[in-house]
């Protein structure tokens, strides 16, 4: 119950910043936003675990609609990001327990540990990314080869944390 708690607070969180980000198309982004959510709820009322990209595809793209003509590098990205991340992995979380079920207290500490392990290490890379989007300079090879090593290790940091 926390966990499907937790999900829809980190969603409901990422709509909520679009709706109040004030940009042109963020009543659109928001709507897309609340869809998600919906499909979210939906899923998790219903225990139906291919609901969950769904709604982090249309919760994401409701982010970038309402990021759709700024030019400029959003700080909030990061935390966007790990909000999507965060409300996945718990709503993953909520519809595979089974209540029938009682859960070693020891398994359970592990999971949220190695969760806020994976979401620190994806709020770190974010940043780090960002900080590579936001300098300015020529477009050249090892920029290119700098982009391509941050986004290679962004992924292997989530391969290896999602590994029991």
């Amino acid at each position: 119950m926390i966990t499907a708690l937790g999900a829809a607070a980190a969603l409901g969180a990422t709509v909520l910043y679009v709706a109040t980000s004030g940009a042109r198309l963020a009543s659109v982004g928001a709507a897309a936003g609340l869809l998600g959510l919906a499909l979210l709820m939906g899923g998790l009322v219903l225990r139906w675990p291919l609901t969950i990209p769904w709604s982090v595809l249309f919760a994401g793209g409701g982010y970038l609609l309402a990021r759709e003509g700024n030019a400029a590098v959003d700080g909030w990205a990061a935390v966007i990001g790990v909000l999507l991340l965060l409300a996945a992995e718990l709503a993953s979380w909520s519809i595979d327990h089974d209540g029938r079920i009682r859960a070693e207290r020891a398994l359970v500490l592990r999971r949220v540990a190695t969760l806020g392990g994976l979401v620190t290490a994806a709020l770190l890379v974010n940043f780090m990314l960002l900080g590579t989007a936001g300098l300015s300079g020529s477009a050249g090879i090892l920029l290119a080869a700098v982009g391509v090593a941050a986004a290679v290790s962004s992924v292997a940091v989530v391969l290896r944390l999602l590994r029991p």
